[in-house]
């Protein structure tokens, strides 16, 4: 059978492995977490751990030395990851979504994908990816612009919003315009994304800098940071291919990644909730001399929700990456493909968001501190329908669709 980009690699042994490596090291992350919650920073110390702990390969394809993750294995990695921490998950997720994305897009030649991920196995590469522009998010035309420099290269200037794992990366990838001569961008639309185009260049090159915005309502153990370019140079090696055309092409593996992180940080609030629901005695009551809160109606009615709705979302990913590698809907343009693929994104993380808020309505005032797991997680579940697609986004774009509008 030909090997394309979803076909599966690796063996049973192999993905358990890989998912044991996951869960091994989501103890680390839940160590790490309410600290960086609090102190709202990205965990650095988990960045060496992580590459310790071999998960930066997983998705690479075998054939450039990595360990050939499929799209629902590395969902699932991160699914585990997330379990112990899902503002820490997130911020690798960028590298694994990168790597998904990379293996597949034509808009990188062979050399160039080859090289790419050489460097990344043997020298251990965390790779971020920021597309988001300030006024617009990831679909507004790159307003960062690449002037060229005459000499085959461009420097590039602008300012990058949710720049997740920047501060944890060795490589960006990123759009920018390429301009004039002048540096002037195009003034019509159509010719401004036929220039957007996909530059990967190393974090600590001269001009690159962050811009620490990150102060939110979760996900602040993220890092999700600004950055912010000064007249970067980019060589022809840098070039990887047009933007719209090219990664965007590729949007299945951002949205089965991020339904991996969010529903492990379903898991983990379910597992907490029903740990503290299932010992929780509220003592003399009008009910009696005793009452156990596992006793009560309402608490199992409620738990059986929240299980619930963790399986529908689970099987929505597993049966959404099936689809994803058994090659279907692939006739189906970039959009149509998009909308999707990120329908599973939007189940999973609106999952989260119910069970998180059914998970402090049961266990009551204590989840409601600050400090508390269900109250960070909460907090974090919050971020799952801002990412793109966004949820109401989502609706709007299917319904244009729909109504060829």
């Amino acid at each position: 059978m030909p090997v394309d980009k979803h076909t599966p690699e690796m063996t049973e042994a192999e993905r358990e492995r890989a998912l044991a490596a996951a869960r091994e090291l989501s103890r680390e992350f839940d160590a790490a977490a309410q600290r960086a919650d609090e102190e709202k920073r990205f965990a650095a110390e988990l960045v060496p751990l992580y590459k310790e702990s071999g998960l930066v390969t997983v998705a690479v394809p075998k054939k450039y030395g990595g360990q050939g993750a499929d799209i629902l294995t590395t969902a699932l990695v991160g699914r585990e990851l997330a379990k112990g921490d899902p503002a820490s998950a997130l911020a690798y997720n960028m590298h694994q979504a990168m790597v998904g994305i990379f293996r597949g897009t034509d808009a990188l030649d062979e050399p160039a994908r080859e090289r790419l991920f050489t460097r990344m196995v043997e020298e251990k590469l965390l790779l971020c990816g920021p597309f988001s522009e300030m006024r617009a998010g990831l679909s507004g035309l790159a307003d960062t612009v690449a002037v060229p420099d005459g000499r085959g290269g461009w420097r590039l200037s602008g300012r990058k919003n949710w720049a997740t794992l920047i501060e944890g990366a060795d490589l960006i990838s990123l759009n920018a315009t390429i301009t004039d001569e002048d540096g002037r961008l195009p003034e019509d639309y159509k010719e401004h994304a036929q220039r957007e185009t996909t530059f990967i260049i190393p974090a600590d090159a001269p001009g690159v800098s962050i811009d620490y915005t990150w102060d939110t309502l979760g996900m602040r153990g993220s890092g999700t940071q600004t950055l912010v370019l000064d007249q970067v140079y980019a060589g022809p090696e840098a070039y990887a291919g047009n933007f719209r055309q090219g990664l965007i092409g590729e949007a299945e593996w951002a949205a089965l990644l991020f339904s991996g992180v969010y529903l492990g940080l379903a898991d983990r609030a379910y597992e907490e909730a029903r740990r503290i629901l299932s010992k929780k005695h509220l003592g003399a009551t009008l009910g009696g001399n005793d009452t156990a809160v596992k006793d009560l109606g309402y608490v199992q009615h409620g738990l059986g929700r929240m299980h619930s709705e963790i399986a529908v979302a689970e099987r929505v990913m597993e049966a959404t990456a099936a689809m994803v590698i058994d090659g279907r809907h692939a006739d189906k343009d970039a959009l149509r493909r998009k909308t999707i693929w990120d329908l599973t994104k939007v189940t999973t993380t609106e999952a989260a968001i119910r069970v998180t808020d059914l998970a402090l309505r049961l266990v009551g005032g204590q989840a409601f501190r600050r400090g508390h797991v269900l109250e960070r997680l909460f907090r974090d579940s919050r971020a799952g329908y801002l990412h793109s697609f966004g949820t109401d986004q989502l609706y709007d774009t299917v319904g244009r669709l729909e109504l060829n509008s």
